[in-house]
């Protein structure tokens, strides 16, 4: 049920749909946003999204969310590895692929644990993107660390980059604005219901007036002048 889509524009129709199941209204309606709802669209919407299936929807979003990370941070990788450019400007790209994709598999509902979620794979995959350069250096440093080593700890030694200064103040807070678009996108579109209404009764229409027509002068009788 998307609400957001059911569109409504002016007074109560005498008689209509409810903008979201679509079927017709009777004695009265509710209203949320531009919505015009029946009472059992209303009551779904005042009651939230039902608990059933929470698993499943935060597992969908878990993966959704992983597979888009997975793939910003594979494109952020390799424009640090072979442009030598760390264009922290993609994080904010990578957090709004993110944050949209746990919505999806959220089925829309999103909330509070979803954008926990946005955030943190965020965050993660951005930084997962250094995972590669870092594991050149160290096995070319002056003491090469071997290669399974060097794979093992990348990973821990990326998450912290924003924490040495290596990214510099403005790079920091490129990602923080990439990070909180992970955060924005889940979040849950609270819509107010209002009502019930009164519907406004159907006017019958009107027979319009036969049209008045002259009666024609009488003929003359015989012998008239």
């Amino acid at each position: 049920m998307d609400f957001k889509k059911a569109e409504y524009e002016g007074p109560a129709p005498a008689a209509g749909a409810c903008g979201a199941c679509r079927s017709p209204l009777s004695a009265q309606y509710w209203t949320a946003g531009d919505a015009t709802l029946c009472g059992g669209c209303a009551e779904a919407l005042r009651a939230g999204p039902p608990k059933e299936g929470a698993f499943l929807r935060a597992l969908k979003a878990l993966v959704f969310g992983s597979g888009v990370g997975l793939a910003g941070a594979i494109g952020y990788s390799l424009i640090i590895t072979f442009l030598q450019m760390e264009l922290a400007l993609v994080t904010i790209f990578i957090g709004w692929l993110v944050g949209r994709a746990v919505r999806a598999g959220s089925e829309g509902r999103g909330g509070r644990g979803y954008q926990v979620m946005g955030a943190v794979l965020t965050y993660a995959w951005c930084m997962m993107a250094y995972v590669p350069s870092i594991v050149t250096e160290l096995t070319k440093a002056a003491e090469p660390v071997p290669f399974a080593a060097a794979v093992l700890f990348a990973p821990f030694l990326a998450l912290v980059i924003p924490f040495t200064g290596a990214m510099g103040v403005l790079g920091s807070l490129i990602l923080a604005f990439g990070v909180w678009r992970g955060w924005r996108e889940p979040a849950r579109v609270e819509v107010a219901v209002t009502g019930p209404f009164e519907l406004a009764p159907a006017v019958a229409p009107t027979a319009a007036p036969a049209p008045f027509v002259d009666a024609p002068p009488p003929e003359p009788g015989p012998g008239a002048p």
